[in-house]
């Protein structure tokens, strides 16, 4: 069952890498039309923006921008609503979305898929779903995100329910009004309760899979379940929230089953297979735990045991059993000796391609070799490798020379400045000064008979 579902997952990894250009775009297209749909039917108080052909057209022009987009727009469409029911509520909607833009903006820019998705799943009942899912795939930042998406919820919903009451009361002072919305969002305990709660089972869930430890992503999940429960169960006995309690147990159940689903299709390693590995340089000691991935290469060899008495249990031989109680330093030994032995038939291959023409000719007719064109690229590459670097030695070698003439010349010279007789000359003079000598002497006595042969010639 499990290799199926891998084989799917697969397949449909392909499929979306392969038309990422049009899936993405559809993909914002399709979230925008639900966010703006939501908030219109919601809050729809301006009878003006809630057409459909608008939101189509909000919504297009959504599926081309930045994720971000999708939250500016939705964000002025609850103004405009708010400020159909009365200007203070766009005051006070206003001062919320500055300060959470703020926060959102500086900590968190990436993840505005959480500002967006919070409240649709609060809306869905199912809200506990995003704080362990944004823990899980996300960073600890994503607090900042999930947090200001909760805000976002608990805001509007008190909204409608205010305006509900203050047509009721048939109040109308806008600084009383003003006043009222303020101090009934500031003590809004249900949803200061949620917001903390959610901002810390994504840090806990976060900082758990971090982990370098077994199953991190599944002890994350129990741990961010107990957490979210526990902060809840505490600030509805401090606060005396409305929290439904049994809606908090199944929902958090559900949240535990949709994000090991999202562990299937993100992060599915075999943690029978994992390894630890200890080395070290000359700076660093190195501690490295390798956990293999189940991807599509071992596809067959991970399945689940249920698929086991199906299919015919391979032979182990002998190697295999020794390969696997090997310890560290013989892995290590195997490894050194395997890379000497790459080294020399490299070494030997590439002594194989300078070697010269007449020789080739001789292999060729006795064994001819099939090169391929790869093959015989990586030797032509070696050779004009060998001849870069034989011109790169013979001009460090030319510079050495050079040096050392230089250096010898400048003590010959301090020799001579510091003797008493200022025309005496060091009796050991070195070979290339001597051929020096030889090569002027030779061009002085050439051009002395050559003016001879011109001066005859004038004569």
């Amino acid at each position: 069952m499990m290799t199926k579902l891998r084989e799917i997952r697969l397949q449909v990894v392909t499929f979306l890498s392969k038309f990422e250009a049009y899936l993405v775009p559809a993909g914002k297209f399709i979230t925008a039309m639900i966010v703006f749909c939501i908030i219109n039917a919601k809050f729809g108080y301006m009878k003006s923006i809630t057409k459909f052909p608008l939101v189509v057209i909000l919504a297009l022009f959504c599926s081309f921008m930045p994720m971000s987009m999708i939250i500016i727009i939705g964000a002025l469409l609850t103004l405009a609503h708010a400020y159909a029911i009365s200007i203070e509520f766009a005051i006070v909607l206003a001062v919320v979305y500055i300060i959470m833009f703020l926060l959102f903006f500086r900590f968190s820019p990436k993840d505005s898929f959480a500002v967006i998705l919070t409240p649709i799943c609060f809306m869905l009942k199912i809200p506990y779903v995003i704080p362990m899912s944004f823990g899980l795939v996300g960073s600890a930042s994503s607090a900042v995100s999930v947090a200001c998406g909760t805000i976002v919820f608990y805001v509007l919903s008190y909204m409608s329910k205010a305006a509900k009451a203050f047509e009721e009361n048939g109040e109308t002072d806008l600084l009383t009004r003003l006043r009222a919305l303020l101090e009934g969002i500031i003590k809004y305990k249900e949803m200061l309760v949620c917001a903390a709660a959610f901002a810390l089972i994504v840090i806990v869930v976060y900082l758990v899979r971090r982990m370098s430890i077994n199953y991190a992503w599944t002890i994350a999940m129990i741990t961010g379940a107990l957490t979210g429960i526990l902060t809840i169960l505490v600030g509805d006995i401090l606060y005396k929230t409305d929290i439904s309690i049994v809606g908090l147990i199944f929902g958090t159940i559900l949240a535990c089953g949709v994000v090991k689903i999202i562990q299937f299709l993100v992060f599915d390693v075999d943690y029978s297979k994992a390894e630890k590995v200890q080395f070290e340089d000359d700076d660093y000691y190195y501690y490295v735990k390798a956990v293999p991935k189940i991807t599509a290469g071992n596809i067959r060899d991970n399945a689940d045991s249920s698929d086991a008495p199906k299919r015919a249990k391979p032979k182990k031989s002998p190697k295999a059993f020794a390969k696997k109680g090997m310890s560290d330093e013989e892995r290590r030994e195997k490894a050194i000796a395997a890379a000497k032995a790459r080294r020399k038939a490299e070494a030997a291959e590439t002594e194989k391609a300078e070697a010269p023409e007449e020789e080739v000719k001789v292999a060729k007719t006795a064994t001819p070799v099939k090169r391929t064109p790869n093959r015989q690229k990586m030797i032509d590459v070696d050779k004009e490798f060998s001849k870069e670097r034989a011109a790169y030695e013979a001009r460090q070698a030319e510079i050495a020379r050079r040096r050392e003439a230089a250096r010898a010349a400048k003590e010959r010279l301090r020799v001579n400045l510091s003797d008493d007789e200022p025309t005496r000359v060091v009796p050991e003079a070195s070979a290339e000064e001597d051929s020096e000598l030889a090569m002027s002497q030779r061009m002085a006595y050439q051009r002395r008979k050559l003016e001879e042969r011109l001066n005859r010639n004038d004569e």
